[in-house]
């Protein structure tokens, strides 16, 4: 019965003595954000102290990134995509893939505008425009919105029964979400690498590297379809949407090895992830600039969070384009939730230094606990 209400319709049928329950789901939603941030800080500090004591090397850290980029992470795309898609899953969450896009832009807009406000002021908004755009238009899209969609659906009993729908719509969500961070996100990283040198490289080795760094389109079109996480995530359609005899062939018959192979790596893809980038902060970078973290930080947790609580609830694109009440605070979730963590090591993937990236990405997750708190709270009332 829940499932075919929205928002509204359940707060105005629910009698007065069930309000306090929104206060319930606003201490639920600080504790799931605090216990999210601490394993994900406390993996970090893993990384950092094998960094700082030696057992990782500064070329081992880097090598780490290239494993996770090129094969962790690919294993991971495409064994969520073979195991969780099919079309009547695409069918039934296409108004939440529909505001993937819409937040991405929305995100692209507010980089674009904090460049042109601040960039004079920042040497990080001024030469890495690229990092700046994808770090305000992709967020942690599926690990740390489930863990807050399951402490505010937990903490309301009436709404329990949104949490498997709640699941399939993050589910999707991330899917295309990875699929355009992959291309849409490389490039803009890599045309961010030909305005600047490669790490170290300075004077005439500076010019020669941005020179190598200049790209025609097409060179940058070839960047997002081959590299491994966007060829991953087609074969991944391509066995979850294709022909039943070729899904048969992944589950139960001779290639299934392949597929059990893939999960069994993917398994290490985000502990990967997250000891790299605490390798990469040791030694701790000094940061001077903190009009970049500001901006970006202000960016992604505020500007963001506002804008898609302002089309859900005053603009009606919930009502707009079908999302149910699970969709709806899917999409409020993923609208105020940080940047994605694995944006650094894309960066060093492309040859840049990717230790303000990291920085940034560490000050929104410190700043993000209170943010989220509100921006969630005010996603709750807009249920009233």
């Amino acid at each position: 019965y829940l499932n075919g209400l929205s928002y509204k319709a359940v707060a105005t049928a629910a009698p007065p003595r069930h309000r306090p329950a929104r206060a319930m789901a606003e201490t639920s939603v600080v504790a799931g954000a605090a216990h999210a941030m601490a394993v994900t800080f406390a993996v970090i500090a893993m990384g950092t102290v094998l960094r700082a004591s030696g057992v990782v090397s500064q070329a081992g850290q880097k090598d780490m990134s290239q494993v996770a980029v090129k094969l962790l992470m690919p294993c991971f795309n495409f064994s969520r995509l073979v195991q969780d898609v099919s079309w009547e899953r695409l069918e039934a969450c296409r108004g939440v893939i529909i505001f993937v896009f819409i937040q991405m832009g929305l995100g692209l807009a507010l980089g674009v505008a904090l460049c042109r406000c601040l960039g004079a002021a920042s040497p990080f908004l001024r030469q890495h425009r690229g990092q700046v755009l994808v770090l305000c238009a992709f967020c942690n899209a599926t690990a740390m919105p489930l863990t807050l969609f399951r402490a505010l659906v937990s903490s309301q009993p009436g709404l329990k029964d949104l949490e498997a729908e709640g699941a399939l719509d993050i589910t999707i969500y991330g899917t295309v979400w990875r699929l355009l961070l992959w291309t849409v996100g490389i490039v803009l990283l890599e045309m961010d690498g030909q305005d600047a040198p490669a790490a170290g490289a300075t004077g005439a080795a500076g010019a020669a590297s941005k020179e190598r760094r200049r790209a025609s389109p097409g060179a940058m079109l070839r960047v997002a379809l081959l590299n491994s996480n966007t060829i991953a995530a087609v074969a991944g359609f391509i066995v979850a949407l294709g022909p039943p005899p070729l899904r048969a062939l992944f589950f139960g018959g001779p290639l299934s090895c392949l597929r059990e192979a893939a999960a069994n790596i993917a398994r290490a893809a985000h502990a990967m992830l997250l000891i790299t980038l605490g390798a990469a902060l040791w030694p701790v970078p000094s940061t001077s600039d903190w009009t970049a973290v500001g901006g970006v930080c202000t960016a992604k947790l505020v500007g963001l969070p506002l804008a898609t609580l302002g089309l859900l609830h005053f603009g009606g694109l919930a009502s707009k384009l079908g999302l149910s009440a699970a969709g709806t605070l899917v999409v409020a979730i993923e609208g105020c939730v940080p940047s994605a963590l694995q944006i650094s090591m894309m960066v060093q993937s492309t040859g840049r230094d990717a230790r303000s990236c990291t920085v940034i990405c560490f000050w929104q997750h410190v700043f993000g606990l209170p943010t989220m708190t509100a921006f969630l709270a005010l996603a709750l009332s807009g249920m009233s």
